[in-house]
């Protein structure tokens, strides 16, 4: 009989359990368990294994991995993999981020004890506004978010990052964030049409591979087949797999969206641990 296969822990696609909920994240380690609300049926709650032999990878999701990068704590037991999101967006779109260079600062002070490889950037939510960048360009919207990309990517490159991953994909516009970004009077949001979509994204991809990176969409057929870009995954087995030298799961996670390609994992965030970053896009703030 196969060995069973070891559990990937995502932590956490449902808020930000680095920079807000660390010590909880750091108790239910040490417990060797995490006891986590059912997202679907918040009456329900089950039990997760969080015992070091019985986890694969830990994946962590954050705008801000201070934290982690001041005491990684029980997180040094684990196989880490990091999602890093970093838009450098103006403050009425991401209130409470830390300012990009504070954010390059905590990536360069990782890499000190972690492989690029070991990384997803993620470029992600791209939303064309005026009020949303820090140095806007109202005659030309989507030049700011150009621009904001091509700092990006000059910055990875100078940290050696070549070989993490790059990710990408336009606001998925829910009704409650429709409404949200529609009564923000300043922000001059700016929505595209896919033929629009399409050369936007097309020209992310290039600035990518002009600083020898390349660029990943994130669950979204339109953007799959933008020349350039590649379909990507955010938990994918295979990748875990090499990294750890040690075989991960690599069946499809049913309990994604229908374009999502990643594999399976198990969530150990809650829509009740309350993010503080408040951002005005943030499809779990209701």
């Amino acid at each position: 009989m196969a060995a069973k296969l070891k559990t990937v822990i995502s932590a956490s696609r449902r808020t930000d359990l680095p920079r807000f909920h660390y010590r909880w994240l750091q108790d239910a380690l040490r417990a060797g368990e995490a006891v986590v609300v059912n997202p679907r049926f918040p009456a329900a709650s089950y039990r997760v294994d969080l015992r070091p032999e019985s986890v694969h990878t830990v994946v962590l999701w954050s705008k801000d991995f201070a934290n982690i990068l001041a005491d990684p704590g029980r997180l040094a037991d684990y196989n880490l993999y990091f999602h890093y999101t970093v838009n450098n967006y103006s403050p009425l779109l991401e209130p409470g981020v830390p300012p990009y260079a504070a954010t390059l600062r905590t990536l360069e002070g990782l890499l000190a004890r972690h492989r690029p490889e070991q990384f997803t950037i993620r470029f992600d939510p791209v939303i064309i506004s005026t009020g949303g960048e820090l140095r806007p360009d109202p005659a030309k919207p989507g030049r700011a978010r150009l621009a904001a990309f091509e700092r990006l990517c000059r910055d990875l490159a100078a940290l050696g990052m070549r070989s993490c991953r790059l990710a990408t994909s336009h606001i998925a516009l829910y009704p409650h964030v429709k409404k949200r970004l529609a009564a923000a009077a300043d922000l001059g949001f700016v929505p595209l049409e896919d033929n629009l979509l399409t050369l936007f994204f097309t020209r992310l991809a290039e600035i990518a591979a002009a600083h020898g990176l390349t660029l990943r969409s994130c669950a979204s057929p339109l953007l799959a087949a933008v020349p350039g870009l590649v379909p990507g995954r955010c938990v994918d087995g295979d990748l875990l797999a090499a990294l750890a030298g040690e075989k991960a799961s690599r069946a499809r996670d049913g309990g994604q969206r229908a374009a999502c390609g990643c594999t399976k994992s198990v969530d150990i965030g809650g829509y009740a641990q309350t993010c503080g970053f408040n951002c005005l896009y943030c499809y779990a703030r209701h």
